[in-house]
């Protein structure tokens, strides 16, 4: 059976170069509060004159004024008509996302690339293939930086110079043939991949409430919104001001809360309220306290392919899955790399699980002992290699390529 391990989305280096703006909840009221109080530009003739309707975006206590049939009044007890009062009322982070579902209810992927750049390192790399085939600049890999060849095609570089014994363009006879040394050329480069976590898709629910004195002023208000609708559908696109798009959907009916049947002692009130339903996302949060959501990683012009012939007895250290692990293994687990079995390992050049024996001879008494040891081509930390070359020997070094 296969596992793989659960990524988070947050795994790697942190670039301290990059920033892209986030989106979530305040983004997208404030979209949605520019689309009333900007975009449709709702306007009512008041004694012949055309007067630009308010908008609220209610908090706690405004709304519970709204959501009465009292209107919004000023300090000195006048009232404010007409007006449009906004208030979020529900945040659905369910697969339905009140019916216009997620795109990844069920998702695979834990992060998402949103930047794919040439790495810092890929200069001194360009160095060393010497793609364009240079020959007579120091720092650039070519045949002419080697001071020695006791070793082909050379095994000592002069002092200052740069050389490489990889068999690239670094090791050409030939100049390039197309002569272009400027050319921008995007082949055999280490990348820099910039990562956030997946959106997190949510549907935002607003409640909407016309409020105004006359029904004439109504009437425009509505009007003024209907005939506004963008494409076929009852809604609207709208858009942050950091640049994400939303699509806000006007879900009827538009009911009426007027006061007609008493208002011979109060004062005429005309409202009207509908809902307006906003599928969203939550991407690149960047609150205080938290750790920044982008994640960076490198690729890897090439993969080293080694094979080893084994000259020993080998043996598996896999074993019964069910056996019994001694608990003691685990004790300095938490300092050092330990498998599942209680096996140190899984460092650089560790080639699986499998034991050599390996027959030492004290070089006093002359006695021979036997031993498994792992198999270790070189650990880059701490310079560590194979122990004896009777063991192994490698028998061909292959680079492959990644295309891009």
């Amino acid at each position: 059976m296969t596992t793989r391990k659960i990524d988070t989305g947050k795994e790697g280096d942190v670039p301290e170069d990059f920033f892209i703006p986030e989106s979530g909840i305040e983004e997208t009221d404030r979209a949605l509060f520019e689309l009333f109080d900007k975009r449709l530009g709702f306007q009512v003739k008041v004694k012949d004159q055309s007067r630009k309707v308010p908008v609220v975006f209610s908090t706690g206590e405004r709304f519970a004024l709204t959501r009465r049939r009292q209107p919004i009044r000023d300090r000195n007890n006048a009232l404010i008509l007409p007006v449009i009062a906004i208030h979020r009322t529900g945040i659905d982070t369910s697969a339905s996302q009140e019916g216009y579902g997620t795109p990844i209810s069920y998702r695979d992927q834990q992060s998402y690339v949103v930047r794919k750049r040439l790495a810092d390192k890929d200069r001194n790399y360009q160095n060393i293939i010497n793609k364009l085939r240079i020959k007579n600049q120091k720092n650039v890999s070519s045949r002419n930086n080697f001071q020695e060849n006791d070793i082909f095609p050379g095994n000592v570089a002069k002092a200052g110079h740069n050389a490489s014994r990889r068999n690239l363009n670094n090791l050409s006879y030939i100049d390039d043939k197309s002569g272009n040394l400027l050319r921008n050329e995007i082949e055999n480069n280490i990348f820099e991949i910039i990562t956030v976590p997946y959106p997190t898709f949510m549907c935002l629910t607003y409640e909407v409430i016309f409020w105004t004195q006359y029904m004439q002023q109504m009437n425009q208000i509505i009007e003024t919104m209907f005939s506004q609708f963008d494409g076929q559908d009852n809604g609207f696109r709208i858009k942050s001001k950091t640049g994400h798009e939303y699509v806000a959907y006007v879900k009827g009916p538009i009911s009426n809360q007027d006061n007609f049947s008493d208002f011979s002692s109060d004062e005429r009130i005309i409202k009207y309220s509908f809902e307006i339903k906003v599928p969203t996302y939550l991407l690149a949060p960047d609150h205080p306290g938290q750790s920044s959501p982008f994640r960076k990683y490198y690729s890897a012009p090439q993969i080293e392919f080694g094979y080893v012939q084994s000259s020993t007895q080998v043996i598996s250290k896999d074993g019964n899955p069910e056996d019994v692990i001694d608990q003691n293994k685990f004790i300095l687990s938490d300092v050092e790399n330990i498998s599942k079995k209680g096996e140190p390992g899984g460092t650089s050049g560790q080639q699986g699980s499998e034991r050599l024996l390996d027959k030492i001879e004290d070089p006093f008494t002359g006695e021979k002992t036997s031993r498994y040891v792992k198999v270790l081509t070189r650990d880059q930390r701490s310079g560590e290699t194979v122990a004896s070359s009777r063991i192994t020997v490698d028998l061909q070094t292959t680079l492959d390529t990644i295309p891009d």
